[in-house]
C-alpha cells in the first residue's frame, strides 16, 4: 500500500536508463539520459532497432529499468503505484482493442467510466464524428482484432484511449503509421493542445510529419543516445555528419 502522490507536473527526468527486455539477456537501451520540462514535445528518431519502442515501454512503466531512473515530477515511476496509468497516456505502435464497446475501450475498461471524459478524449483525438457515424455510436461493439474497423480507425480510438482522463505525459509510438493526412493532422492538433496545457508529449517517429510539432529531438543509435537538443540543432548536426561522411568517402561513395 503506497501513499498516494498528488497529480504530477509534466517534468520528466531520465537518468542513465538501461533496459533489458523481458526474456532477453542483452540491453536494448543503454545509459540514456535526457530531461524535459512541461509544455515540450520530444521526437525520438533513429533507425529500426535503435531502441525507440523500448524507450516507449520504459516510459509507461511497462518495462522496468535494469539500471538508471525515470522520474516524473521528481518521483520514480514505481512510486505512483496504480495511479501511474492516470498520469500517462500511451499509444502503442500496434493498437489492440479490448472486446467491448468503443466507449469501454476509450475509458480503458474502467468500472466507473466518465461519459463526459470519454467524449472529450474522442474529440481531442478527432474521433468523435467518426464514432458517431458507426452503427451504434459509442456503444458499437468491437473485438480485439478490430473487427470491421480500418487501421486508421483503430489508431484514432487508441489515441482517444491514450488521452482519456487528462494525462500529463503522452507517449506515442509511431502514431502516423496507419493514419491518412487528416488523421496525422488530428495527432498534431492533439500534440499542440497538450503543449499549450503545459503537458509533455514524446513521439517515437519514423515519418518526418510525426515530428512537426516537436521542439526537441533525441536521436538513438544501437540503443544509445547519439544526440539530444533542439530540433534544429539535432537536424543540423545530422546533416553535417552526413556531409562529412560523404566527403571522407570521396567520389566513389561510402563503402
Amino acid at each position: 500500500q503506497r501513499l498516494p502522490l498528488p497529480k504530477p507536473e509534466a517534468r520528466l527526468e531520465v537518468t542513465q536508463l538501461t533496459i533489458v527486455p523481458p526474456g532477453e539477456h542483452q540491453a536494448s537501451l543503454r545509459l540514456v539520459s535526457f530531461d524535459l520540462e512541461p509544455g515540450h514535445a520530444l521526437g525520438v528518431i533513429g533507425s529500426s532497432g535503435a531502441g525507440k519502442s523500448t524507450l516507449a515501454r520504459a516510459l509507461t512503466g511497462t518495462w522496468k529499468p535494469a539500471g538508471g531512473k525515470i522520474r516524473l515530477d521528481g518521483a520514480a515511476l514505481d512510486q505512483y503505484g496504480q495511479s501511474l496509468g492516470e498520469h500517462i497516456g500511451y499509444l502503442p505502435q500496434r493498437v489492440t482493442l479490448f472486446n467491448g464497446t468503443i466507449a469501454e475501450n476509450i475509458a480503458r475498461l474502467s468500472h466507473t467510466p466518465d461519459p463526459a471524459k470519454i467524449v472529450e478524449a474522442a474529440r481531442k483525438a478527432d474521433a468523435h464524428e467518426m464514432i458517431l457515424k458507426m452503427p451504434h455510436g459509442y456503444d458499437t461493439k468491437v473485438s480485439s482484432t478490430g473487427g470491421r474497423l480500418s487501421g486508421g480507425q483503430m489508431q484514432r480510438i487508441g489515441l482517444a484511449r491514450a488521452m482519456y482522463g487528462d494525462p500529463v505525459l503522452l507517449v506515442l509510438d509511431e502514431p502516423n503509421s496507419n493514419l491518412d493526412n487528416e488523421g496525422s493532422e488530428a495527432v498534431n492538433q492533439a500534440i499542440r493542445k497538450m503543449k499549450d496545457e503545459g503537458k509533455t508529449v514524446i513521439i517515437m517517429a519514423h515519418r518526418p510529419s510525426a515530428i512537426r510539432e516537436c521542439d526537441m529531438l533525441l536521436m538513438l543509435e544501437h540503443g544509445t543516445r547519439a544526440a539530444f537538443g533542439s530540433k534544429e540543432e539535432v537536424l543540423r548536426s545530422r546533416v553535417k555528419n552526413h556531409e562529412q561522411i560523404a566527403t571522407a568517402a570521396g567520389p566513389g561513395g561510402v563503402r
